[in-house]
């Protein structure tokens, strides 16, 4: 099919910061924007009308990957990235559970990624966020961005010199096989319309810097984790018996918060009987006020913001349940 055969996105989980190792795992991408960039240093002196010298300053990579959710072993690799511990259990239905906490080193990677006429490659990459996106009867959807070392000049190949392989070949996860449970209700909500999520690293690439080098010497050191989101209800909630967060609870003096021991909002994506194919788990939360204002003719739905916060009593913020064919850790 001519360049489409030559567009595609894989990466390598290294041995050590800026050393690959191992097999390319490819990922059914829909877009991404990795690019090369650096600083400009432009001198300006008073003694002339314009400016006279500049300079390179520091060089890196960074930009985003769009794409379907799956779980595959690229979506593993993702997760991994983001939370730092893969806990392997038991083999269950042709598929092994991979529980993701948040521990640990987070690795680096380096990303290959082909563009019809050269393959690219950056190293030393690193997930900066993460983010899912979900409307009833669509696609969800996963981004995530990454900062790494600049671009490997030397590494410049021609298109097509690596073979892209999909060895998974599962379908993408969509918001209708889907459940969402509140407050370690045991009953799924049925008025969930949309919802999406963030998980910030907020890496700090200055301190990743060292004399001596243009670009980064070590994986930018993670600062403080934040995790926000959205949800959207196809109507406001004045009254429930599954625990989804009503008008009045939103809108109280002290405000609406799930907290207390086990999971306080479960989204799972997937319809296997016997196990979840992916669920994010969060150990508490805090909502914001909602928006449930009404325009012309359109149904009366409700909006609120959350916060997602550490849990003294889970010791923990969240944990993401994926279930692979892939017996190892990732």
């Amino acid at each position: 099919m001519g360049d489409f055969d030559n567009r595609y996105v894989a990466l390598k989980k290294e041995s050590a910061y800026g050393t690959p190792a191992g097999s390319y795992i490819f990922g059914e991408v829909d877009d991404e924007s990795i690019r090369h960039t650096y600083d400009l240093l432009t001198r300006e002196d008073m003694s002339r009308y314009a400016s006279s010298k500049s300079v390179t300053g520091k060089e890196v990579s960074e930009g985003g990957v769009n794409f379907a959710m799956q779980s595959d072993n690229f979506m593993g690799n993702i997760l991994m990235g983001v939370m730092g511990t893969d806990t392997v259990g038991s083999i269950s239905g042709g598929f092994y559970p991979h529980t993701f906490t948040e521990a640990g080193t987070l690795p680096s990677y380096t990303f290959l990624v082909s563009r019809e006429d050269k393959e690219h490659l950056y190293k030393g990459c690193v997930i900066d966020s993460f983010s899912v996106s979900a409307a009833l009867n669509e696609y969800a959807s996963v981004s995530f961005n990454m900062m790494g070392k600049s671009e490997d000049i030397a590494s410049i190949a021609a298109a097509g010199t690596t073979s892209p392989t999909f060895a998974d070949n599962l379908p993408a996860l969509y918001f209708s096989n889907a459940k969402v449970f509140f407050n370690a209700n045991g009953t799924a909500s049925d008025a969930v319309a949309d919802i999406s999520f963030d998980i910030n690293l907020n890496r700090d690439g200055d301190n990743a810097c060292g004399l001596g080098s243009t670009t980064y010497v070590r994986a930018p050191p993670v600062q403080r984790r934040v995790v926000t989101g959205s949800i959207t209800f196809n109507k406001v909630v004045h009254s429930t018996s599954v625990a989804e967060p009503t008008y009045t609870q939103l809108t109280t003096a002290d405000g609406h918060e799930l907290s207390g021991s086990g999971i306080e909002l479960k989204v799972q994506f997937g319809d296997d009987t016997t196990a979840d194919l992916l669920t994010f788990n969060f150990y508490k939360i805090r909502f914001e006020a909602a928006d449930a204002n009404v325009s012309g003719r359109d149904t009366n739905t409700m909006t609120v913001n959350f916060v997602g916060l550490f849990s003294p009593d889970d010791s923990k913020v969240m944990d993401i349940v994926l279930r692979s064919t892939q017996s190892g850790a990732y």
